[in-house]
């Protein structure tokens, strides 16, 4: 959904009495040959938390030392507690459902790691009545005056409660904490 004065009621509309699922991915870096480790969600029905989603997912492909760095996330405990990546994708899409706004930060990231994982594994991802958001261009639209518009910086700024630990559970937490802040507000 673009952000932007004439589609703001419709998404606070949406945001308070539709679903919600917010999503965030950790990856193994971010080029074209990179995979998802890590994807996480949280469904929100009418403004209420009502299921979560984390799978650790084993990828087929090297980890960038900084991507470790900063999720800290292994090949070895990937293989160890994760899952193969079709099966991963396939859980995930199931949560998801039709008929969702489909939230995260910095949303463009995410999503092309959702396509280029759907490509890689011969899956399909074309749900039907899925509207997307991104709490990055959302913070940006309605709150210019912050210096940065980070998810950590986000949280402390807004006074939410949640961490940007780089979990991809903890994250899509924040990511809807900041969604439900920025509209209620």
């Amino acid at each position: 959904m673009r952000i932007c004065e004439r589609n703001l009621p419709l998404l606070a509309e949406y945001v308070r009495s539709g679903r919600v699922v917010a999503f965030d991915t950790e990856t193994t870096g971010c080029a074209s040959h990179d995979e998802i480790c890590q994807i996480a969600a949280v469904e929100y029905v009418c403004g209420e938390l009502s299921r979560k989603l984390a799978l650790y997912i084993c990828p087929t492909c090297e980890m960038n030392p900084w991507a470790e760095a900063v999720h800290g996330l292994s090949l070895d405990f990937l293989y160890e507690h994760g899952i193969a990546p079709e099966a991963a994708m396939r859980q995930f899409f199931e949560f998801l459902g039709n008929d969702v706004l489909l939230v995260a930060h910095n949303n463009k990231f995410d999503m092309r790691m959702l396509n280029q994982e759907c490509v890689k594994f011969g899956l399909c991802f074309s749900p039907e009545g899925i509207e997307t958001c991104d709490t990055l261009a959302l913070s940006r639209y309605l709150r210019p005056d912050l210096e940065r518009h980070t998810l950590a910086h986000l949280i402390e700024a807004l006074g939410i409660n949640g961490v940007n630990s780089h979990d991809a559970l903890d994250d899509a937490l924040a990511c809807a904490g900041v969604l439900f802040t920025l509209i209620n507000r």
